[in-house]
């Protein structure tokens, strides 16, 4: 899955509002070009650093004023100490790099709802240009807010929404029928909560696929589904079959 896509989902599946998935990936984009290793480009040069070299120096401690260097890092340019000192120990609680993709989410998320003027407007835009505006002049709060640079911001989230809403229309016309496997023990374990991985997976969602043949001749999803939905059916278990003949998904297992 390539990086715009895995951006959108995680923070849609959050936010559950496009113009506001839109208009905070725009600025996203303006600022570290979704880049999660992005070191300010006017510290390269003084630091003697490239993105990955600093990244790397940094997670290793060979370089230790990551903090106070008032240089801007990742996706979103945190630049301040205090959010660089929170997105440090976060980095570090959870035994990563500073620059991973999916830690820098998580903290993004995490910091963004103690924006609580910028998460509700996130929430409840109805425009695109409504939630970038947002994003730029109460999150990022660059020194340059004018005009030209609010447009500029919020034709980048358009381009996101314009593509993503498409694709997701795209997506709403399969027809997906609900053919929970609920006797399947898979099924149980999962819907009781009983693995830790399916836990994180529920909060995550889904990041990628596998679409496989299943080798025979039976084209009919429900004789699957029949066959599958039982308490001694314990070999293996799939989150959906597509049938062969109408292309209906039948889903067995939540997403």
């Amino acid at each position: 899955m390539d990086r715009e896509t895995l951006i959108w989902q995680y923070l849609q599946s959050r936010l559950n509002n496009p113009y506001g998935t839109a208009g905070l990936m725009g600025n996203l984009y303006a600022e570290s070009a979704l880049n999660p290793q992005n070191l300010q480009n006017s510290f390269e040069k003084s630091l003697g650093y490239t993105d990955q070299e600093y990244t790397k120096a940094v997670d290793n401690g060979t370089y230790n004023n990551f903090v106070n260097d008032k240089a801007g890092y990742g996706l979103a340019q945190w630049t301040y100490w205090s959010r660089k000192q929170n997105l440090y120990n976060f980095a570090k609680a959870n035994n990563k790099s500073i620059g991973d993709l999916d830690m820098q989410l998580e903290f993004l998320w995490k910091e963004l709802q103690e924006y609580k003027a910028v998460f509700e407007t996130l929430k409840k835009a109805t425009s695109v240009r409504e939630a970038s505006d947002c994003v730029l002049t109460k999150f990022e709060r660059p020194a340059d807010q004018s005009e030209t640079v609010q447009k500029k911001r919020a034709s980048y989230g358009q381009t996101y929404f314009d593509k993503f809403t498409k694709e997701a229309d795209t997506m709403a016309e399969l027809k997906i029928i609900d053919s929970m496997l609920t006797k399947n023990p898979c099924y149980q374990a999962n819907v009781n909560k009983a693995d830790n991985r399916y836990i994180e997976f529920q909060n995550r969602g889904p990041v990628d696929g596998m679409l496989h043949s299943v080798g025979c001749p039976q084209p009919s999803a429900s004789v699957f589904v029949k066959n599958w939905n039982s308490e001694s059916y314990d070999r293996a278990c799939v989150h959906g079959f597509i049938d062969a003949n109408t292309g209906d998904v039948h889903q067995t297992l939540p997403w």
